[in-house]
């Protein structure tokens, strides 16, 4: 049975929170009707699950690659040797369809005359002219997928051996950290070079952002107890509620959900909706650059309890008084801000990015910006002028607190119109 999402102004300000967080791929009727999946008691756990959620539209996806394209290549100095590109699994699966935005993107076109891009490799010519190999996928999870290809007798593995391929890469967009480790270990004398954003399991311990907003026990109860009535996989039917392998993945891109993502976002029963079906249908129009959106950052600063209009000139001084200045109010500062934040409570850079649904090369810009402001030093290390900004931050903008739920922090900032029933009818 459907159990009601109240839909009072508190709700509709961490629903217009949510929504930039998840790049506006689900309109507010959509949410709702998922998160009236849950127990009444258990809605503010789902939210604080989608808060650390990673939503990737084309735009964003093509941009990922190119960094991280980017980054082999500065591994490969010489303009000129030639480079095997080969999106690995089977034809139609995703790891194929990564082609195209990888075509696309500035690092492949400046090196698209020495690069061959191939779904078979036992069909490159002249394979001796070749000197590194790339494995292309837009996701890894478990790892299992290249491991099983890389390791059968008649593989690839003996067609680089036999070609004499010296480097070896994988590139993808995302890898979980175990799948990456189980990489590595089956095969520790290739000396294979991964490049991709790494991501915790969403529960884990000490390494998940969820430590940071929410219970991480009671919400990994609430995802296993749903989860393990979705069966989501076959020969039999049966559940998953950690994702395939116990991955605990929290991703979705705009052409798939990863099956290693927490079921409870993708699977479908009769009882239970899903927010990111398995797979989704291309939807280019979707494909905008969110990252640009201020409510982005906006509606992390409001999660983690900083005041909306926080900056680095909020608080300067004018004549011995502090004046607030909202003129600063745009994407750049509110992301350092939440970077000083961070850093305070002394999470690592990986922990940052997934909080934050950024990339790395995204979170060096926060780092030079908050360094010009004297707030990090040298050595990415929160500096005294740092450490006072936070002091006379929060000392300031108290009233303001979200926490604090006050008349004046739950004012509507924006305005956001959605029907008061999502039970099929409006």
């Amino acid at each position: 049975m459907t159990n009601k999402f109240k839909l009072d102004e508190q709700a509709i300000i961490k629903i217009g929170n949510l929504l930039p967080r998840l790049k506006h791929s689900v309109s507010p009727v959509h949410l709702i009707e998922w998160l009236e999946n849950f127990d009444i008691d258990e809605f503010d756990s789902a939210i604080d699950l989608l808060s650390v959620f990673e939503y990737i539209p084309f735009k964003e996806f093509m941009l990922r690659l190119n960094d991280l394209l980017n980054e082999i290549f500065k591994t490969i100095p010489n303009n000129k040797d030639k480079i095997i590109i080969i999106p690995y699994g089977k034809l139609g699966k995703s790891g194929t369809l990564v082609t195209y935005p990888l075509k696309n993107t500035r690092a492949f076109k400046r090196r698209e005359s020495v690069i061959t891009l191939t779904n078979d490799y036992t069909k490159v010519v002249n394979p001796k002219s070749f000197r590194h190999i790339i494995f292309l996928d837009d996701f890894i999870g478990s790892g299992k997928t290249f491991v099983k290809e890389f390791s059968k007798e008649k593989s690839v593995r003996k067609w680089i051996h036999d070609n004499r391929i010296e480097n070896i890469y994988i590139l993808s967009t995302i890898i979980m950290i175990e799948g990456r480790d189980y990489v590595l270990s089956k095969f520790p004398h290739h000396n294979i070079k991964i490049h991709a954003e790494e991501r915790n399991k969403i529960f884990h311990k000490t390494l998940s952002p969820l430590s940071l907003i929410g219970d991480i026990n009671k919400t990994k109860d609430i995802t296993q107890k749903h989860g393990d009535k979705i069966p989501v996989f076959n020969f039999p039917p049966y559940s998953a509620s950690l994702g395939f392998d116990a991955s605990e993945s929290l991703v979705s891109y705009f052409h798939c959900t990863p099956n290693n993502t927490l079921p409870i976002i993708w699977g479908k029963t009769k009882d239970w909706k899903p927010l990111f079906p398995r797979e989704a249908h291309l939807r280019m129009d979707e494909a905008r650059q969110f990252k640009n959106d201020i409510a982005f950052y906006i509606g992390i600063c409001n999660k983690l309890g900083i005041d909306l209009y926080t900056g680095r000139s909020i608080i300067s001084k004018k004549q011995d008084k502090y004046v607030r200045e909202r003129k600063h109010n745009n994407k750049l500062d509110h992301s350092v801000v939440a970077l000083l934040f961070l850093k305070k409570e002394g999470y690592d850079n990986l922990i940052i990015c997934h909080l934050l649904g950024i990339t790395r090369t995204e979170l060096i810009v926060i780092y030079n910006e908050a360094k010009k402001l004297n707030f990090i030093n040298k050595r990415s290390e929160l500096t005294i002028s740092g450490i006072n900004f936070l002091v006379e931050l929060k000392k300031r903008t108290k009233p303001e607190n979200f926490r604090k739920q006050t008349k004046h922090s739950l004012r509507v900032k924006n305005e956001l119109y959605m029907p008061i029933q999502f039970n099929g009818t409006i």
